[in-house]
């Protein structure tokens, strides 16, 4: 059995479509509204369990060939909120969730996503206490008894609350080691989080934003315009022996460096998918959760797919990424890249 554990908050979302940004003290009436479970975290399992195989899951035994299992922290059990998050992800496993008892509003955030710049403003309120590193540590340390497992075991943290996550980071390395069967990602997304930069000096994987690259390029070594890769290479002095870096750049696609010695070195970079037409390319229609998706495939093709390499890894992710944006949600997601000429054959082969 392998584990996929996503650490983070999960929100309800509730997304205003409207013409455009309403200006300061005006009204303005929105052309949709939508409300869903989010969430980074959340959002990633959702995807990853659309591509898992029907076969994941053994309808004799009812145990997971992978389990997916989020540990989040959320209102009450008997909260209309916490009951939307356990329904919403049924392939997603609850024994990591930490309850706030008497709490019956989970985290929200309001997304006002604006048809004229495509952008979105997204105000956010969490009533709910933090997870704390002892709980961090109650979660695990049963699941993953040290010396006494033989699963593979993937960690994967959004990158909020540095300060929470810097010394849970900090014991899994104690307890598990490094090049083990545990393997830890971030998400370096908030430029402000600078003490991201601890935690990702101690992870297997790093996921970068393009805002934390522009934020956080030293110009002095890198000379403008900041670029992906030349953001990359500036962190090879900062991040673990043999990690693998990743940029994701919007709309112009992302960048992958996975570090070794100077002759071993892999960099890869591909475009930003776009759905194919004869006359025009489609607008984007909700790119709500896109970044999560990137994660997803990421995380799906290091975990399931061993035989992919850093190219094809990074193609799958970014492509599915792109389809993302060119819908509502994520309903369908996987199904849809199931049966692309591309990826149906790779992922309907036994994961390896």
């Amino acid at each position: 059995m392998s584990h996929i554990i996503c650490v983070g908050a999960v929100y309800m979302d509730t997304i205003l479509s409207v013409p455009h940004f309403p200006q300061e003290d005006s009204k303005l009436r929105a052309t949709d509204i939508v409300r869903r479970r989010g969430g980074n975290t959340a959002n990633t399992l959702e995807v990853i369990s659309q591509l898992l195989p029907a076969s994941n899951f053994d309808q004799e035994t009812l145990t997971y060939a992978t389990e997916l299992l989020l540990l989040t922290v959320l209102p009450d059990q008997t909260s209309p909120d916490t009951q939307t998050v356990i329904t919403s992800l049924p392939d997603v496993s609850t024994r990591l969730f930490q309850y706030r008892p008497g709490e019956h509003v989970a985290a929200s955030s309001y997304i006002i996503q604006s048809a004229e710049n495509l952008t979105r403003t997204i105000v956010s309120a969490n009533p709910l206490e933090e997870m704390t590193v002892a709980e961090f540590k109650a979660a695990i340390e049963p699941l993953i008894p040290a010396g006494q497992y033989e699963a593979d075991v993937w960690i994967h943290f959004e990158g909020r609350m540095p300060e929470v996550l810097l010394p849970c980071v900090q014991w899994l390395r104690k307890m598990y080691g490094y090049h083990g069967k545990v393997h830890v990602s971030v998400e370096c997304e908030k430029p402000d989080r600078t003490v991201m930069k601890d935690v990702a000096a101690l992870a297997d994987v790093v996921f970068y934003s393009r805002l934390w690259a522009e934020a956080h390029t030293d110009t002095s070594i890198c000379a403008p315009p900041v670029t992906a890769e030349s953001f990359l290479r500036s962190q090879i002095p900062f991040t673990s022996p043999d990690c693998t870096m990743i940029c994701t750049w919007g709309s112009s696609g992302a960048t992958a460096l996975r570090k070794a010695n100077s002759e071993c070195e892999i960099l890869e970079s591909v475009q930003g998918w776009k759905p194919p037409t004869d006359h025009h390319t489609p607008q984007p229609v909700d790119s709500v959760g896109a970044g999560d998706t990137f994660i997803a495939g990421m995380l799906y093709a290091m975990v399931e797919q061993k035989r992919w390499g850093v190219a094809e890894r990074l193609a799958f992710a970014n492509e599915l990424a792109g389809r993302k944006v060119h819908r509502q949600g994520f309903e369908g997601l996987g199904e849809e890249i199931k049966g692309t000429d591309r990826w149906e054959e790779p992922l309907a082969s036994p994961p390896q």
